[in-house]
């Protein structure tokens, strides 16, 4: 699907943008939305709205191995309660031969974006290890939809 008219009925997707961001508690990730009233998203046509707010997501999975990258897709069902799914991680010098692959959200949510994660020389706990500072270089990504392409750089 190339164009949203091929859109006959429903459709799940992020309508603002969130402008993820580290949050207060430097683990977890806050939503501090440019239009400062939040973001509309829609799961199966419906459309519903979370405010902007620190701590929203909390990442989730696996351990991450030492200088691994991996992403974490963030996504809202139609409460607002934050979904976190890992996906596969990728040693970060063979990233472009082996891709890092965008994760499936969970059904009945809305994907509003996603976290990279690129663990240096120690390993990075999901939830525990901060996101600034040390090791880790994070690159946070804001959606209207899930990438249709792998990252390969």
């Amino acid at each position: 699907m190339d164009n949203l008219s091929e859109i006959v009925r429903g459709g799940t997707f992020c309508l603002a943008k969130a402008g993820l961001e580290i949050g207060g508690t430097t683990s977890q990730v806050a939503i501090d939305a440019p239009n400062s009233v939040g973001i509309d998203f829609a799961i199966k046509g419906v459309l519903y709205n979370k405010a902007e707010a620190d701590d929203v997501f909390t990442l989730s999975g696996d351990i991450q191995t030492a200088l691994y990258s991996c992403l974490y897709l963030l996504s809202l069902d139609k409460d607002g309660t934050a979904h976190c799914t890992q996906g596969k991680e990728v040693l970060t010098a063979a990233i472009g031969g082996t891709p890092l692959e965008w994760p499936v959200a969970d059904a009945d949510c809305c994907a509003i974006g996603a976290i990279r994660v690129d663990a240096g020389a120690s390993a990075f706990t999901p939830g525990t290890t901060a996101l600034t500072g040390g090791t880790v270089v994070v690159t946070y990504y804001d959606f209207f939809a899930v990438p249709d392409a792998p990252i390969v750089s």
